[in-house]
């Protein structure tokens, strides 16, 4: 990668910089402060050698000791400044990319997600994000810092003596050489070893998601195998990275300190020819230090900003990607009061252009307050015909209106929030029980989540609990029952108070008093209110006004359930399979009392 490609993600960060060019300022004034005493050291140093010993000035030795004291003192206080400016400038900039990456992540829709592993964007947020601050934080004060030592020694030196600058010379271009070889060696090692690690972590946090799985089908010792070998993977890239920075900083440190060896055995030379005063010896061997310290860190930050490069790539990568589904430029708005009639008009679908039709000219029409059930077999489309209305995929023909209004002409906000969504494995999110009620409205009183909790049936087992409202659940939920958590989900959404409800079976996998007491506060939910219920059970497909019935993304049948029964087999044979599975669970319950 060449050097402006490297420090190009420098140009991208400017404008998050720009705000704090104050901090900035005043941040760099400090380090010419700093830089100009460190660079005066070797002068006094000189002076004091020179006048003190030689010329045997106890009193001047005092008083230049003295000054050094008081110089430090100052010295120390500018760099404290110049390092605080410098970590919240960093901390400012990588906390707002932070957030800027997120939200553009969480506004893509759920397609965007099945083919990116979660885990691997998490990494971006987290490990790429705290490389480029800790360029921002160390790296350009100490590239500043560092370039104005090597610029300023070589000045200083030159002035000193000409003879013995043009030996401390040599030591430069073979340094910038190794640094320029080996940096691009770390920034593909470096690479590499992020993507592994993101795919570590990647695998980790599916297991994790997942456990029960993997301890049901007793894998725990596969994952960890798996687990070890990215973990192996990601250690020998680092150790490689390790190498190639060692020997990167290595190399160049013996070019630079070699020369330091040069200007002592020369100066030692002229020191000995009468051409040179041991005072001005040492002053130059103080700068010779100066700059092959300067080059040698100069070539371990740039290993630095090679990887921060590379973080910074990725970064802004996610951050370009264009949201798969945005807003219209002039939204529509939905007409109020929002009736909830929905209508499928020659809808058309597939999830990826070389993908096969999920949904094939479906055409329906959902009158307000009616609850219509779609039935099918699986990969019917039930759910996909779903999740259309409420644009988390697009049609890829024909439309789907909403009072008359095509969804894709109004705003994704006021569209999501016309309409609530039941899933059949509903998520919560680790914190307090009121925190996740309150995800359907934010603002809502204590009393008014109360209330809902009531009509979803969910308030008597949550004051049971020790904290009540305000108890901890685990991340998804876990610490709850699957009844629970689906009550819950019921009570989000009625705080929500949407017009149009999507359920996606909110009772299937539920055993028969958590069904009741679901199935009681889904009835509560839906009234009133147009519903599309995505039917996996008889019980729910008999309360339906309406059934829809879907096979191989088109609509076969509509009606009734005695109507359908008659005129439809695949119908019957769906019903006859259920009611034969339902037979089936009651005899086994039987024998088992």
């Amino acid at each position: 990668m060449s050097s402006s490609a490297t420090f190009g993600f420098l140009s991208r960060l400017v404008p998050r910089i720009r705000p704090f060019r104050r901090h900035l300022l005043v941040g760099g004034v400090f380090v010419l402060l700093t830089t100009a005493i460190s660079l005066a050291f070797p002068l006094i140093v000189r002076e004091l050698l020179d006048a003190a010993f030689l010329a045997g000035d106890r009193e001047l030795l005092n008083r230049v000791a003295l000054f050094l004291v008081l110089l430090f003192s100052v010295q120390a206080l500018l760099t404290f400044g110049q390092s605080y400016l410098t970590a919240f400038v960093s901390e400012h900039v990588v906390a707002g990319l932070r957030q800027d990456l997120f939200s553009r992540l969480v506004r893509q829709p759920p397609g965007f997600f099945e083919t990116r592993r979660v885990g691997e964007l998490s990494s971006r947020l987290a490990s790429d994000a705290g490389l480029i601050q800790r360029i921002l934080r160390f790296g350009v004060p100490e590239l500043a810092r560092q370039g104005l030592f090597l610029a300023g020694a070589l000045v200083l030196v030159t002035v000193t003596h000409p003879r013995l600058t043009l030996v401390t010379m040599v030591a430069i271009p073979p340094a910038a050489a190794v640094g320029w070889l080996l940096g691009r060696r770390v920034r593909r090692i470096s690479t590499g070893v992020q993507d592994r690690l993101a795919s570590a972590v990647s695998r980790a946090e599916q297991v994790f998601t997942q456990i029960t799985t993997v301890q049901s089908f007793n894998r725990e010792d596969e994952e960890r195998r798996r687990f070890e070998g990215e973990v192996e993977a990601t250690l020998d890239g680092g150790i490689r990275r390790a190498g190639a920075r060692a020997a990167l900083t290595g190399a160049v440190t013996f070019a630079a300190f070699g020369a330091i060896v040069l200007v002592l055995w020369e100066g030692g030379r002229l020191v000995l020819d009468g051409t040179l005063t041991p005072g001005t010896l040492v002053a130059f061997l103080l700068y010779a230090v100066v700059i092959a310290g300067a080059i040698s860190s100069l070539a371990g930050f740039w290993s630095d900003f090679q990887e921060a490069s590379g973080a910074a790539r990725r970064i802004f990568q996610l951050l370009d990607l264009p949201l798969e589904l945005e807003d219209p430029p002039e939204p529509q708005h939905l007409p109020r009061p929002i009736q909830g009639r929905v209508r499928y008009e020659g809808v058309r679908f597939r999830y990826r252009p070389h993908l096969p039709e999920v949904i094939r000219g479906v055409d329906l029409e959902v009158e307000p307050g009616e609850t219509v059930a779609l039935v099918g077999p699986s990969g019917a489309g039930k759910s996909t015909l779903a999740s259309l209305l409420p644009r988390f995929y697009d049609v890829t023909g024909g439309a789907v209106t909403l009072d008359g209004v095509d969804v894709r002409d109004v705003a994704l906000d006021e569209l999501r929030t016309a309409i609530g969504l039941v899933p059949q494995e509903p998520m919560l999110f680790a914190g307090t029980l009121m925190e996740n009620l309150r995800y359907g409205k934010e603002d809502a009183s204590p009393e008014e989540v109360e209330e809902a909790a009531r009509k979803a049936n969910a308030h008597e087992f949550i004051s049971a609990l020790p904290r009540g409202y305000e108890e901890e659940v685990g991340e998804r939920g876990v610490t709850l029952s699957a009844g629970q958590r689906q009550r819950i989900a019921i009570a989000r959404v009625l705080l929500k108070a949407p017009a149009v409800l999507i359920l996606d079976e909110a009772s299937a996998s539920l055993d028969a008093e958590s069904e009741a007491l679901v199935q009681s506060a889904l009835e509560r939910l839906m009234e009133g209110r147009t519903t599309l219920v995505i039917a996996h059970r008889l019980t729910t497909v008999l309360r339906a006004d309406r059934i829809v019935l879907l096979n191989e993304g088109q609509v076969v049948a509509t009606g009734a359930h005695l109507e359908l029964l008659d005129r439809s087999p695949l119908y019957a044979r769906l019903y006859q399979r259920q009611f034969d599975d339902a037979l089936a669970s009651r005899g086994t319950s039987s024998d088992g009392v």
